[in-house]
């Protein structure tokens, strides 16, 4: 599994920026789903071990996003609104609803300890 690590180097790869093009990205998400369910015809992989993977692999793509809002807001002395701060998590993990963001703020809040 690829994962690209999240840096305030590289802010000019947000949403629609790239090195693919959309049409590419979806030729690249067809072959790989193709390679994915042949294998699973095969026997060579498991429903239920690509479902969990999965689902472990989004939550911690959302935990990534969360902790790189923090340390972004963190940077910023706060000084970003809501909207930035869903825009700059949505870019990592599409679909991501506010209230999701919200919440993984106000826990790193309370566990740091940080009045808001």
């Amino acid at each position: 599994m690829l994962q690209r690590l999240d840096s305030f180097l590289d802010e000019e790869l947000l949403l629609s920026d790239g090195l693919w093009s959309h049409d590419q990205l979806e030729r690249m998400n067809q072959e790989f789903t193709a390679a994915v369910e042949r294998a699973l015809e095969l026997g060579l992989e498991s429903r239920a071990a690509a479902r969990a993977t999965v689902r472990v692999g989004r939550e911690a793509a959302i935990e990534s996003a969360l902790e790189a809002a923090w340390n972004w807001l963190c940077c910023k002395k706060g000084d970003v609104s809501a909207s930035e701060v869903v825009k700059f998590v949505r870019a990592r993990v599409p679909n991501i609803e506010p209230a999701r963001v919200r919440f993984g703020l106000e826990q790193r809040f309370r566990e740091r300890g940080v009045e808001w």
